[in-house]
């Protein structure tokens, strides 16, 4: 943890100490729970993965990581191909994921092969992401080819206006979503577009059930659940329906679709406040604060990152949540920031 910031430093320790805390809540002396906060991969390993950030502090690490998600794609595309007899499920979208990360560090740095690999691979993540039904796979998408437009803007000054704006707009939005409520926010955005929202319904029930049990501060636990009135009504439907259609949720979830609600429900605002800090520290130090583009360009994944999660993205243990926590502890270290394109370019292996 050499040549990070005091405050960052003690940001991360928090937040590895609540990590800690949140998971070891899960615990009991029933075999089934042990199973489901170590094998699920919303549970207790998804609130000890910022601990990466580690690794991420030796820049040469990142060579192993390309290495690693070319052969990881590698197998999915080979899976691919035995399509036919594999179930398209969301274990594909949380490995396909990375494909983002290796736009946004910008595809002509790659060799040939690893290029016509990546572009084999959005194939796939594509047609996946139509075949489920995955909205979020095109929006996220969408996100990284703007910031990568905007990134070709010549003017360094220029670019730089563009981020902050981005940056102080999605502050507003993150602070109005947990103060005026984000069901405010819809009804004002429905009364300018129609739009379909499916949202809301989640920020009401998270917040009016841990309120209850004044559980909003501190959470419920790696293992914790909240009832969710809205699956209670669709499962009574389903069944005065004979079983048939759509059963939907049990009433009882264990986990929430939206990233920052997750953290809320488990670790409460406590874990939220402690992962919004870093990932504003990080975002503002990689794009404002450093003089390589390797390092700016992890600050763009980590800003992405940073808004989609308040539309999706729960914290996972999954090679999406290792980058990110391993890109933000390459930007704490100012070593790598002072750094000039050159240097980066011989420790990373890209050009």
């Amino acid at each position: 943890m050499e040549h990070i910031s005091k405050n960052s430093k003690v940001l991360l320790y928090l937040l590895f100490f609540w990590g800690v805390i949140v998971t070891i809540r899960g615990f009991s002396l029933s075999l089934q729970d042990w199973m489901t906060n170590f094998g699920n991969i919303y549970m207790g390993y998804a609130w000890l993965v910022p601990v990466v950030v580690i690794i991420g502090l030796k820049i040469e690490n990142w060579k192993i990581v390309f290495k690693t998600i070319s052969f990881m794609f590698s197998i999915m595309i080979l899976a691919f191909i035995a399509s036919p007899y594999l179930s398209h499920n969301e274990e594909w979208i949380q490995l396909l994921r990375p494909v983002n990360f290796i736009l946004i560090i910008g595809l002509y740095r790659f060799k040939f092969m690893t290029r016509l690999q990546v572009y084999c691979i959005l194939f796939v993540y594509v047609k996946i992401a139509i075949y489920s039904s995955r909205r979020m796979e095109f929006l996220f998408l969408g996100v990284v080819l703007i910031f990568l437009m905007i990134d070709r803007i010549s003017s360094i000054s220029i670019k730089k206006i563009f981020f902050k704006y981005i940056i102080f707009g999605f502050f507003i939005l993150f602070t109005l979503v947990f103060t005026v409520g984000y069901e405010f926010l819809s009804d004002i955005a429905l009364s300018v577009i129609d739009f379909q929202e499916t949202r809301v319904f989640l920020f009401n029930e998270i917040f009016e059930d841990l309120s209850k049990t004044d559980d909003l501060l501190f959470g419920r636990g790696s293992l914790g659940k909240y009832y969710s009135d809205f699956f209670a009504r669709t499962r009574r439907y389903w069944e005065a329906m004979g079983r048939v259609g759509w059963p939907g949720d049990v009433p009882d979830r264990i986990s929430v679709e939206v990233g920052y609600l997750q953290m809320i429900l488990k670790g409460g605002f406590v874990m939220l406040i402690l992962n919004v800090l870093i990932y504003f520290k990080a975002i503002y130090l990689a794009i404002f604060k450093s003089n390589n583009w390797f390092i700016r360009r992890l600050g763009y994944f980590i800003l992405i990152i940073t808004i989609l999660t308040i539309i999706e993205l729960r914290p996972t243990f999954t090679p999406l949540f290792i980058i990110l926590w391993m890109a933000i502890g390459t930007v704490l270290k100012k070593d790598y920031r002072d750094m000039d394109d050159v240097e980066i370019n011989n420790l990373i292996g890209l050009k």
